[in-house]
């Protein structure tokens, strides 16, 4: 198992950097002190650290190979340390939305202890709040990036090693299963009703399409939704947005929305928490977002919304938005979303 230890140590390890840079301490001018930071740039994926995202993707399909060997036992008791480490990450998140803000040029030197990262994590060359180093809105959004970027390799290998040990029925199994369930039913005199896709099994034709659970827009809401969000995307990606909001046709690739990760978190939480989003549970909805939207960063970067990062946002109870790009208001039996004074970038 020394592939699994090596990628759950790696995950969970923070080695923290200093170094000396210019910094503007103050909004409203273009002054700039010369400081020591931290810096953790290097355990993103972004810049010129794409060997990070590379050692974890090689680290976590090791740590997947250990897995596969053990039995099916073995491997439920190491799913079961696993949710630990992710219960680790949801309780970063949820400090971490408590204490960041978009609007920040430098935080409080105590930031790190404030969301906890020493205490859920190994964090390598943290100095005291006491240090003159100072914590930068960039290293904030980049901690944020980092966690992303490890958790989301942990969720890949927790969901492989839960397919792993699955029971997959085959066709003529599940076409038995049915079967027999329908001639109990009609025994007991009871009646009946066959979906569509048991209909098909029985027909002899597998079902087309798996059942999920997935976001549904409430009439006239989504089209609502689209012009609102229009000025928020570049033109060349208004036809995607159209299409996946009003006919669920996922991008190829994801959609950059030009503000914050919570502003466009909010919006959704929003219309889910006024019942103009049905059919699915939050998880199902954050599952859905994350891989068609991307963000801009404060450092103009394009940024990813992992479930994990959205969890934090949408599922867990954190200071409301500051800055939110819509409101729901209600007359008589019809809703109207509208638009909230834009912060300009």
């Amino acid at each position: 198992m020394q592939h699994l230890q090596e990628f759950l140590t790696r995950i969970q390890t923070f080695d923290l950097r200093i170094v000396e840079d210019d910094i503007q301490m103050e909004s409203g001018t273009n002054e700039k002190e010369h400081v020591k930071a931290y810096d953790l740039t290097y355990q993103t994926q972004y810049y010129d650290s794409f060997s990070y995202r590379s050692e974890l993707r090689v680290l976590k399909d090791m740590a997947f190979i250990d897995l596969i060997t053990l039995d099916k036992e073995r491997i439920k008791l190491q799913l079961a340390e696993l949710s630990k480490v992710r219960s680790r990450f949801k309780e970063f998140w949820g400090n971490y939305n408590q204490h960041y803000s978009e609007m920040k040029l430098i935080y409080d030197r105590s930031f790190i202890f404030s969301v906890r990262l020493d205490y859920l994590f190994i964090v390598n060359n943290l100095q005291s709040d006491g240090a003159d180093i100072e914590v930068t809105s960039k290293f904030a959004e980049d901690l944020g990036d980092s966690v992303k970027l490890r958790e989301k390799f942990l969720m890949e290998l927790i969901y492989d090693a839960e397919n792993s040990i699955k029971e997959h029925l085959s066709f003529e199994d599940f076409q038995k299963s049915l079967h027999a369930k329908k001639q109990e039913a009609i025994q007991a005199d009871e009646p009946t009703e066959i979906s569509k896709v048991q209909e098909a099994v029985f027909e002899n034709e597998p079902p087309t399409k798996s059942i999920d659970r997935y976001p549904t827009f409430k009439p006239g809401i989504a089209s609502q939704l689209l012009d609102l969000l229009r000025e928020y995307f570049v033109s060349a990606d208004h036809s995607k947005l159209e299409r996946l909001l009003l006919s669920d046709e996922a991008p190829e690739r994801p959609l950059v929305f030009r503000g914050f990760g919570n502003q466009l978190a909010d919006a959704f939480k929003q219309l889910f928490d006024a019942r103009l989003i049905v059919g699915c549970q939050m998880a199902d909805l954050e599952r859905w977002i994350a891989p068609k939207f991307n963000y801009l960063s404060n450092q103009a970067e394009a940024r990813e919304l992992t479930e994990g990062y959205l969890n934090g946002l949408m599922s867990t109870k954190t200071r409301p938005c500051k800055s939110p790009i819509l409101k729901i208001e209600q007359k008589e039996d019809k809703f109207y979303i509208l638009p909230t004074p834009r912060n300009k970038r």
